[in-house]
């Protein structure tokens, strides 16, 4: 039926324009990709309790170096996760399960042509587990880390498994100009649809035996491909004059995805074929 009446107009376009207000912003992966690239960053966190922690595996280039939630549980020595099995049993395309912390950070990213630092965008920042110290380092001596701007700075060349990033507390862009203090795009957000897939038992075991997983429904949607460039140590400054170097464990660098750009613009519009 084609015919409908003012009141029901009203509905359609209430409904389209908080639908467009509402419009999700993309949470992406942070990434320094070249020797001495630099960053500001907010890190969402007040308290080492708000760290997201995950052992995922990574599989190899016939997934798209998908990462996969491992099922051993951490500090457990059962014998439960196929996927650990079959890197046992000598199977490469399979990478060991390695424990991560996925950081919430907003990020300005410095244009190394104009030396002038983008609009603030949400981003996970994947380090080893180990990370997870600094971030303690870095509460102790600043506090709360939401109310602080730090800048990252990539140390080493592209692809380099030498990688480090230095931690800077600089007070001249302490401030919200610099970096915005709205966190609102991490509010119900999902590490395990961002940043891995999490599978069942029976799943995992097709995949081993078949090569691929079963299908996902289409409703399902996909986590975003993992853009991050692993690197291995990191330099974390507590003090404005002195840095303090972490040992890390480098990991394998996955192929580079797109990165999400800053959104900058209005979200587009649609009112299901209405005009105004």
């Amino acid at each position: 039926m084609s015919q409908f009446k003012y009141s029901d107009y009203q509905n359609v376009v209430a409904k389209a324009q908080s639908g467009s207000a509402s419009t999700a912003v993309k949470v992406g992966f942070f990434k320094l990709k070249n020797n001495g690239d630099e960053a500001l960053v907010r890190i969402n966190v007040s308290s080492l309790d708000e760290l997201q922690f995950a052992t995922v595996h990574q599989l190899g280039a016939s997934t798209n170096w998908m990462k996969i939630s491992c099922l051993n549980e951490v500090g457990s020595y059962a014998d439960t996760c196929p996927l650990c099995k079959a890197v046992a049993e000598g199977n490469t395309a399979i990478g060991k399960a390695a424990k991560k912390v996925y950081v919430q950070m907003l990020v300005a990213y410095k244009d190394a042509t104009t030396q002038s630092f983008s609009v603030a965008v949400p981003v996970i920042w994947e380090r080893p587990a180990g990370f997870s110290r600094e971030i303690a380092n870095l509460l102790r001596d600043y506090g709360n880390l939401k109310e602080h701007v730090f800048k990252v700075t990539r140390n080493g060349e592209a692809g380099s498994m030498q990688t480090t990033y230095s931690i800077s507390y600089i007070p001249l862009f302490d401030k919200p100009e610099a970096v915005s203090t709205d966190f609102s795009a991490f509010t119900n957000f999902n590490i395990a649809k961002h940043s891995y897939w999490e599978k069942t038992l029976e799943e995992i075991e097709t995949f081993l035996a078949t090569g691929s997983f079963p299908e996902v429904q289409k409703a399902s949607a996909a986590p975003a491909a993992t853009a991050t460039v692993a690197p291995a140590p990191a330099t974390v400054k507590t003090e404005a004059s002195a840095t303090t170097p972490v040992s890390e464990a480098p990991v394998s660098e996955a192929p580079k995805a797109e990165e999400a750009p800053a959104t900058t613009g209005r979200p587009a519009r649609n009112f299901n074929g209405f005009s105004f």
